[in-house]
């Protein structure tokens, strides 16, 4: 994890995370999660359908966090 300063006067703390595709960094993330301990700025959710178009949405640059996408 690396801080990121946000903008003064927000009360805001933010990470920058990376996640490795590792099953027990995965679920420790979850663990932060449920706990509320770590908090996900999702922008959006889209259909599985709708994946290939996701990097062409993203890159317009209106997309503002994270992108979950529905089975």
């Amino acid at each position: 994890m690396t801080p990121i300063e946000p903008a003064a006067d927000t009360g805001v703390s933010a990470m920058h995370m990376v996640a490795r595709n590792d099953v027990a960094h995965l679920a420790a993330l979850v663990e932060l999660v449920d706990a509320a301990a770590l908090s996900i700025d999702i922008g959006e959710s889209r259909p599985l359908g709708d994946l290939a178009d996701n990097p062409h949405h993203s890159e317009t640059g209106r997309t503002r966090g994270k992108v979950v996408i529905i089975p």
